[in-house]
């Protein structure tokens, strides 16, 4: 789980600037189009992947643990929410204030559970 973890995190990254690129520098080629159509979909898969993920780790938590995290996730979720809301406050858009504090509060509080190897009592 270790080494498919660093290899998403390089191909992730390694993407994510190349489509930075691609979109800032406004490049017209084929290769282009095609690199970022496939980074959506490489996004779009990510995210069930952690979702499906951290739902299957998150069963096999203790109850104060999970409980712990959900709480988290609801803190994060109010902090990032009040947060994106409070600098948009003349123009309000909630689905992307939603949307912002839903994935900064998913990704806080339930990446471990998904990208990193379990511990185990004797490490």
């Amino acid at each position: 789980m270790r080494k498919f973890s660093i290899a998403y995190l390089i191909l992730f990254s390694i993407s994510t600037i190349l489509t930075i690129f691609i979109v800032y520098q406004d490049v017209n080629h084929p290769f282009a189009t095609v690199m970022v159509g496939g980074y959506a979909i490489f996004l779009i898969a990510s995210l069930f992947y952690f979702v499906f993920a951290s739902l299957w780790q998150a069963r096999k938590l203790p109850r104060p643990e999970l409980q712990r995290r959900a709480r988290r996730f609801i803190l994060y979720f109010v902090i990032f929410f009040g947060l994106s809301f409070l600098m948009n406050l003349s123009d309000p858009n909630y689905y992307k204030s939603i949307s912002i504090a839903l994935g900064m509060s998913l990704g806080l509080s339930f990446f471990d559970m998904a990208f990193l190897p379990k511990k185990t009592e004797s490490s």
